[in-house]
């Protein structure tokens, strides 16, 4: 199954061979890397707004600017690239580039490359930048050769990271706990590289858990759904999530906010949550999460949850015993009236 933006750029038989082999002499002979240095232009991808880092466009570029690098390439080979360092400052900056593993962070799924200092073993070990430490003038870029090289024994599907550009000096600080912290930012191209062989998509919903307050007050509360979501196939994934809640009676939960936009690395695993209001103060809850992506792949979870207040349940309860004893009234008062007699309202003439 092809990603519907997955162009290939595959490079195969003798050609192959004479880039591995430039890359390596690249990437051995540092020094002899030559960088093209030109005026920088408009911001694209990844972009902080001082410096971004995007992929090289190609000779004969298109319309639409390859914002990702999608390779393709059977177990075994060596790819070769570029990545273009921008910098849009007034001031001249040095980065340290690397090649980072990709993974989503355990709360919210959001999308990460590791730290240089982080251990890497996929994207992050196969990647050699050809440039490991580059200065750029203000306001140019510079074009950096990097390779893959891929394992025999790498698993077909989905490798995903990233080439990253970090400040050599800290140029922003950040306070914990009142001391002041220098921070070493950084920005990265994201890299998906598929491997040659089977392609088996799967998502997984579990531990569905709704929360919320015991509400002292008969008076409609807030809620929580928590669920994990699981990449459980080999291909990465951009699930479309929705969230649907309804209460006693078919009566409507809103959620707030909106649902987070996801790309998933095969084997990640996320803790999501969704905000709802309007649960009543005794109801019964009932929410659904349902995840589909590309390739027909689904997956459904529903869970169901009692809202009790305990005020709202007196309440409830004395409202159905007053009930209950102005049933009882009536009915003693029908027994205790003669079958048919009916009754006659008396008044008085005045002559």
């Amino acid at each position: 199954m092809r990603h519907p933006l997955w162009p290939r750029r595959l490079r195969t038989g003798a050609a192959a061979f004479v880039a591995a082999v430039a890359a390596v002499a690249a990437v051995a002979a540092v020094a002899a890397v030559a960088l093209a240095v030109v005026p920088a232009g408009p911001a694209a991808a990844a972009d902080n707004g001082e410096w971004a880092v995007v992929p090289t466009p190609p000779a004969n570029a298109g319309p639409t600017p390859r914002l990702y690098f999608f390779l393709e390439s059977p177990a075994g080979r060596t790819l070769t690239d570029s990545v273009r360092v921008v910098n849009r400052t007034d001031t001249e900056r040095t980065f340290t580039l690397y090649g980072a593993d990709a993974y989503n962070t355990a709360r919210d799924g959001g999308f990460a490359l590791r730290r240089r200092d982080e251990k890497q073993s996929d994207i992050g070990v196969w990647t050699a930048v050809g440039a490991g430490t580059v200065a750029i003038p203000p306001k140019a870029q510079a074009d950096i050769p990097f390779s893959i090289t891929i394992p025999t024994n790498a698993s077909p599907g989905d490798h995903v990271g990233g080439i990253v550009a970090m400040e050599a000096v800290p140029g922003g600080r950040s306070e914990s706990n009142g001391v002041a912290v220098a921070v070493q930012r950084a920005v990265g191209a994201r890299i998906y590289l598929r491997v040659a062989g089977p392609e088996v998509p799967g998502l997984n919903l579990a531990d569905l858990d709704l929360t919320h307050p015991t509400p002292w007050l008969p008076t409609p509360v807030d809620g929580a759904l928590e669920y994990t979501l699981v990449n459980t196939g080999n291909l990465h994934l951009a699930p479309t999530i929705t969230v649907a809640a309804s209460g006693v009676f078919g009566h409507r939960v809103r959620q707030r906010g909106a649902t987070p936009q996801l790309d998933l690395v095969p084997g990640a695993e996320a803790r999501m949550r969704a905000q709802f209001t309007g649960l009543w103060p005794v109801d019964v809850v009932t929410a659904t999460v349902t995840a589909k992506a590309d390739g027909g792949v689904l997956a459904v979870r529903t869970t169901r949850t009692v809202v009790v207040s305990w005020t709202g349940l007196a309440a409830l309860a004395a409202l159905v015993a007053a009930g209950v004893v102005a049933w009882r009234r009536r009915r003693r008062a029908q027994v205790a009236r003669p079958r048919g007699v009916r009754p006659v309202r008396a008044h008085a003439e005045v002559g």
